[in-house]
């Protein structure tokens, strides 16, 4: 669940994104895995989707090979785009302010930390192993 007060609007980087409407200080926690809010999808279970539906999970949830599932933010967490110079960096549970960021700044992380299975350029585990 994003802690900041953020909207989602047209991303240079691809599609839609998620930008903070306030400014941030660098260390600063901005996302944060609250149970309540975000939606762990087992990875056995995305066979039983409509595909539209599979797709959406894929390129838009973390998927977490060691717990087997799928983990799909409820707010503009979805739209976090991939930079290999990310504005976040990922601590597990939650993620941090790599530095300042001004308000308008989008919000990114880097795939490589954070695994979508749907990014094009992603070097992952195959879904199988989850299973």
């Amino acid at each position: 669940m994003l802690l900041v007060s953020h909207y989602v609007a047209r991303s240079k980087i691809h599609g839609l994104g998620v930008f903070t409407r306030v400014p941030i200080r660098a260390g600063a926690t901005v996302w944060r895995h609250d149970p309540m809010f975000d939606v762990d999808i087992p990875a056995a279970t995305l066979a039983q989707f409509p595909e539209d539906l599979a797709q959406t999970v894929r390129h838009h949830a973390e998927y977490l090979p060691h717990l087997g599932i799928f983990r799909l933010g409820n707010d503009g967490d979805m739209f976090m785009n991939h930079s290999d110079d990310p504005s976040l960096i990922d601590r597990g549970e939650e993620m941090i302010a790599a530095r300042d960021l001004a308000a308008g700044s989008e919000l990114t992380c880097d795939y490589a930390q954070v695994c979508v299975l749907g990014y094009e350029n992603a070097v992952l585990p195959p879904l199988e192993a989850a299973a």
